[in-house]
């Protein structure tokens, strides 16, 4: 007759007490999330033009040439305006060849384009360089943007703006229940919704020419506002 030896295991179970303050923050406190928004309109202080150069010869090394002496040519009228070297960017130099949509298509000239951002931030000057840079060789003005060119304080304006307006709504939606707000306990800025500059003029025009009005005491200039805004999500204790 075999024998079986059967082990026999104990086991000792132990609890334990979490403390309170190590459980989840808001099993213990009633809290009141609201969300807060401000918006500031600011006058722009700069305006940046996106212009378009554009020179054409069936001779390849003529259009370069012609449109080297106008890029030159609109570099100097910039620098002559006072705007420092630093504000006057050329990129997206380009040469091509251009054909007739014909159904032999026929050689019709070389193109050379490219384009210069100018940052001015003298408002005063904007027609008058706009109708010199023209007048010396701007094919097209791609863009007009009115911005603000020291934005941190109006940032910060903003926020805090937004954090107050948090706590404001928060108050009223409290006391319409009967209650009060206590500390914050969270303060989030939010990204989804980042601060943003949009000029509410009817500023900006896209691949055509802008007529600029040389009339005594006329200005055909119109930057409107800049829109600042910050978005806050704050969570207060009730009481």
């Amino acid at each position: 007759m075999k024998s079986y030896w059967i082990p026999i295991f104990s086991a000792a179970i132990f609890f334990f007490t979490i403390p309170a303050q190590s459980q989840d923050c808001t099993s213990s406190h009633r809290l009141i999330t609201v969300t807060g928004t401000a918006e500031i309109n600011v006058a722009p202080d700069q305006v940046v033009l996106n212009l378009g150069v554009d020179s054409r010869d069936r001779d390849l090394s003529t259009a370069k040439a012609q449109h080297d002496a106008r890029m030159k040519k609109i570099i100097s009228d910039a620098r002559n305006a006072g705007i420092e070297p630093k504000n006057i960017q050329t990129n997206q130099l380009r040469m091509d060849a251009d054909y007739s949509e014909e159904k032999v298509p026929r050689f019709l000239a070389y193109q050379v384009t490219q384009v210069v951002e100018i940052t001015l931030k003298d408002l005063s000057k904007y027609e008058s360089l706009t109708s010199t840079l023209l007048r010396d060789g701007v094919n097209r003005i791609d863009s007009v943007t009115f911005e603000v060119a020291e934005t941190r304080k109006y940032k910060d304006e903003a926020r805090l703006k937004a954090i107050r307006a948090a706590r404001e709504k928060a108050t009223a939606m409290a006391a319409e229940l009967g209650q009060s707000i206590g500390k914050p306990w969270t303060i989030l800025e939010d990204n989804a919704s980042p601060y943003y500059y949009q000029s509410y003029a009817n500023a900006s025009t896209r691949n055509r020419t802008v007529q600029v009005s040389e009339e005594a005491g006329e200005s055909s200039v119109a930057p409107g506002e800049v829109s600042i805004r910050a978005t806050v999500n704050v969570s207060f204790e009730l009481q």
